[in-house]
């Protein structure tokens, strides 16, 4: 089993991304990264790293038929790691995940990495596969980053307006997703929205989420929470999120719908990266 198709296939960037959320969760709880306890969110930022990684990959074992179809170029299909290989990899980084919440010594922390890893388990194997429920859930789990920063520590109160920011653009995200695969979610009996309710639909909804959680982007600093330059970065990823509503809504072909999930993507990245500036400045 090669290094490179484990690193491969656990996404690196997006456990990166799952960890800065964390961090980003600790340090807006406390108002300052100072004042971050560096015990606690180490661990914190550990686990769910780990947690991503793990659902990532059990996500890739689930997928291996319709990733045939739809994504050949990823490791399973292209025979850089086998199925069992996969499996074995997204158990170990679970194990990992959990015991790296449990040494955080917060009972609150160990019961969502234990929820988040069994959610993520179950997505993989049966959720994503029931529509848009599944969807939410994912959307839920990208949220739930900034909640574990805050029960790191003890504190929820603004975490839970930048929990619902990413909630809303991931599922915003996921629906768009759903259009690019629509033929292989078709072809592997998948429940997807955009099956069930057509392309133009599921582009609709994802991009009335989006415009949900747009409009909950000037909240941080009209509290007083972020400051000016929080308000100038969040406003570029504003930017970048309206490009690739307006991209899915010209078209919902597969090639308008990836390049959508591009720009959503890189939208977060952005937004991510001014909450976590706006924290630190």
């Amino acid at each position: 089993m090669k290094l490179g198709a484990i690193l491969k296939i656990t996404r690196p960037h997006n456990c990166l991304l799952a960890g800065i959320g964390v961090l980003i969760g600790s340090i807006i709880s406390v108002g300052s990264i100072n004042e971050v306890p560096g015990w606690e969110v180490t661990f914190a930022f550990i686990a769910a790293a780990l947690i991503s990684g793990a659902g990532n990959t059990v996500n890739d074992y689930a997928d291996r038929e319709v990733d045939s179809v739809n994504n050949p170029e990823r490791p399973i299909p292209a025979g850089e790691i086998s199925p069992s290989e996969a499996l074995l990899t997204s158990r170990i980084l679970f194990v990992f995940g959990i015991l790296s919440a449990t040494l955080i010594g917060k009972i609150s922390c160990l019961l969502l990495a234990g929820f988040n890893s069994g959610l993520l388990a179950y997505y993989a194997s049966s959720l994503k596969k029931k529509g848009l429920i599944g969807n939410l859930a994912i959307s839920y789990l990208v949220g739930s980053t900034f909640l574990f920063g805050g029960l790191a520590v003890g504190g929820l109160e603004i975490v839970g307006i930048l929990s619902a920011m990413a909630a809303l653009s991931t599922a915003g995200r996921e629906l768009i997703k759903d259009i690019e695969d629509i033929r292989g979610d078709r072809e592997s009996g998948s429940e997807s929205f955009p099956l069930k309710a057509g392309r133009r639909k599921a582009a609709t909804v994802g991009m009335i989420l989006t415009a949900s959680a747009i409009a909950l982007t000037p909240i941080p600093y009209l509290l007083g929470v972020m400051g000016k330059v929080y308000l100038g970065v969040v406003t570029i990823s504003v930017g970048t999120f309206v490009a690739g509503m307006l991209i899915i809504n010209r078209s919902q072909d597969r090639e308008s719908a990836h390049t959508a999930s591009l720009t959503y993507k890189i939208g977060m990245s952005l937004g991510l990266f001014a909450f976590l500036l706006g924290s630190m400045l």
